[in-house]
């Protein structure tokens, strides 16, 4: 019987060992699970900024983070050198860690816009008619001691227009 009770205790240490060290060793990770658009199209006369209508963000674990930023960078389609690196932009929102395994709360960014000037002027001067740009989101935890990145591509897009039909 003692050696019974002795297992149930060791198993019940080990699930609260398991459980205290998330509580204390957490850190904040972010994943974004959808952005509308996902590109734009510009040409020489357009607005000065693309209008990123939603970007969806989930954690992946149950520690509630804190969205901080958001800094840009545009590079070539081919090359992996940026030519351009946004200041950090600031953005708060709340993303809620998760409670209960199968539900998960979803953040919702509404309305980003994207200077397209850089861009424009890069693909204009280099006769190319694309770009990327990564836009890194990056996150804290309550405390503001550990950050995390969530990332995403976008492109961006030249419509040739000296092309009649």
């Amino acid at each position: 019987m003692k050696k019974l009770l002795v297992l149930m205790f060791l198993g019940l240490a080990f699930i609260a060992c398991d459980y205290a060290k998330e509580a204390v060793e957490l850190n904040p990770d972010i994943e974004i699970t959808w952005i509308n658009p996902i590109g734009w199209y510009t040409y020489p006369g357009d607005s000065s900024s693309a209008q990123i209508s939603d970007v969806y963000f989930v954690n992946e674990n149950s520690l509630d983070c804190y969205l901080r930023e958001l800094i840009y960078e545009y590079s070539d389609v081919y090359g992996s050198t940026p030519f351009f690196r946004s200041e950090p932009f600031p953005l708060y929102a709340k993303v809620e860690g998760i409670v209960e395994r199968p539900y998960v709360d979803t953040t919702i960014i509404n309305n980003l816009r994207l200077p397209l000037g850089h861009a424009r002027t890069h693909m204009t001067d280099n006769g190319t008619h694309s770009v990327r740009a990564l836009l890194k989101f990056v996150y804290s935890d309550e405390l503001f001691e550990a950050y995390d990145t969530a990332t995403v591509w976008f492109g961006i897009y030249m419509i040739d227009t000296t092309n009649s039909f």
